[in-house]
């Protein structure tokens, strides 16, 4: 149980940490072109899928202790989210038939990068699944 919750406070920090990253680069560049998958944006509008998910994250993390109901649920719509929004990107990276990229970086493999989705996609997932047992737990 301890290991289960650990691994999951560990991917939720680390998600909602790279999020916060991506909204300051969104504060400073007005015109910061965001392509997460299937959601794209150019400029702070960009902060809507950035930093409210990174503070619902981390607002769940810190109330997991103190109302555990409330800190799994928020988790839930987090994880849920992430869940839905990469999910969604299936399509685009299944139906690549030669290569993948963000900015300068491409990946030529199509099963890389849908390795790669799988890979992002299942902790979210994994997370949603056990903070909603947490949130219906008496």
């Amino acid at each position: 149980m301890k290991l289960r919750l650990a691994l999951v406070l560990l991917w939720t920090l680390l998600t909602a940490i790279w999020l916060t990253v991506i909204a300051v680069l969104i504060f400073r560049q007005p015109d910061f072109p965001l392509n997460l998958g299937l959601i794209r944006t150019t400029g702070r509008i960009g902060l809507l899928v950035t930093l409210l998910p990174a503070l619902c994250g981390l607002g769940g993390m810190c109330l997991l202790f103190i109302r555990r109901e409330l800190g799994a649920k928020l988790l839930v719509i987090y994880s849920a989210f992430w869940t839905g929004a990469l999910l969604g990107s299936l399509p685009l990276i299944w139906n690549a038939s030669h290569a993948f990229c963000i900015h300068n970086f491409c990946i030529t493999t199509p099963w890389v990068g849908r390795l790669a989705l799988f890979v992002l996609m299942t902790p979210f997932l994994l997370t949603a699944v056990w903070s909603l047992r947490q949130a219906s737990r008496p």
